[in-house]
């Protein structure tokens, strides 16, 4: 479960992919996809969709419910997010 203060560190792993894990992964929680599922429908969390423009038009699978922002800009949305809230951000 990523807390709203800890998404922009998120964000940037996932715009500054070539930058190695290790450096942020002690502070990021992390979920497995079956942990992620029980929170589908809690109105306390919000699943973000940060994935490229391309690869989302791409997929067949969006989560329901889930909002999308531009991984390339995230100042932009950023002041968007309700720091109340829990935010599950997922690129794959």
């Amino acid at each position: 479960m990523i807390k709203a203060s800890q998404w922009i560190a998120v964000v940037m792993l996932v715009v500054l992919g070539a930058m190695p894990l290790t450096a942020f992964a002690a502070d990021i929680p992390h979920i497995d996809k079956e942990a992620a599922k029980g929170m589908l429908g809690k109105p306390d969390v919000i699943f973000l969709d940060v994935r490229s423009g391309s690869d989302w038009s791409a997929s067949d699978v969006k989560i329901q419910g889930a909002v999308r922002y531009d991984p390339k800009d995230p100042e932009k949305w950023a002041a968007k997010l309700d720091k109340n809230k829990t935010y599950i951000l997922y690129c794959a």
